[in-house]
C-alpha cells in the first residue's frame, strides 16, 4: 500500500513538474522533503533522489541528469536500495507521463477528424505503434527491474555476512 501511495504521489509530482515547468532541482528537493517527512531514513531518501534523477534521464527526460554516488552505492545499503527504488519508480513515471500525453494528443486529433479520414486512420496506426512500443518498453523495464532487484538482493546478502 505504501509503495502504491509513493508511486501515486511521484506521478503527481511528475505531472505537476511537466505542467508547471518546475526545474529538476526543485522537483527533486520537494520529493526528498516529502520522503523524509514520511519517515524514510536520510540515506535512503538521498539515494532515492539520485536514482530518481537517473531514472528520469534514462527514460528520456533531458531536464534531469544521471546521478549516482558509486562509493555510497557500494558501501551504504540504504542509499543503494533508495537509488534502485528511485531509479525504477521515476523511470516509470516518465513513461506513464509520455503515455498519458500521447493518448491525450491522439484523442484530440481523433475528435477533430471524421471517423474515416486519412488522419484518423494514421492516428489509429500511430496509437497502435505507441502501444507496441509501450509494451516493449514495459518488458524491458520489468527485466531491468528484476535484474536490479537480484543485484540488490545479492548486495544485501553480502552486507549481512
Amino acid at each position: 500500500m505504501k509503495v502504491k501511495l509513493q508511486i501515486l504521489i511521484s506521478l503527481l509530482f511528475g505531472l505537476l513538474s511537466a505542467c508547471t515547468g518546475l526545474d529538476p532541482e526543485r522537483y527533486l528537493s520537494n520529493k526528498q522533503s516529502f520522503m523524509i517527512n514520511q519517515g524514510n531514513p536520510p540515506s535512503y531518501a538521498e539515494g532515492y533522489i539520485d536514482g530518481c534523477s537517473a531514472g528520469r534521464r534514462l527514460a528520456g527526460d533531458k531536464h534531469f541528469i544521471y546521478r549516482k554516488n558509486a562509493t555510497r552505492f557500494d558501501k551504504e545499503a540504504l542509499y543503494a536500495k533508495g537509488w534502485q527504488d528511485g531509479q525504477i519508480n521515476c523511470r516509470n513515471e516518465v513513461l506513464e507521463e509520455e503515455q498519458f500525453f500521447l493518448k491525450e494528443k491522439i484523442e484530440a486529433l481523433s475528435a477533430k477528424t471524421p471517423t474515416h479520414s486519412k488522419a484518423h486512420i494514421k492516428a489509429a496506426a500511430h496509437h497502435e505503434k505507441i502501444s507496441e512500443i509501450d509494451a516493449e518498453r514495459q518488458k524491458r523495464i520489468e527485466a531491468e527491474s528484476r535484474a536490479a532487484e537480484t543485484e540488490m538482493h545479492e548486495i544485501w546478502e553480502e552486507l549481512k555476512k
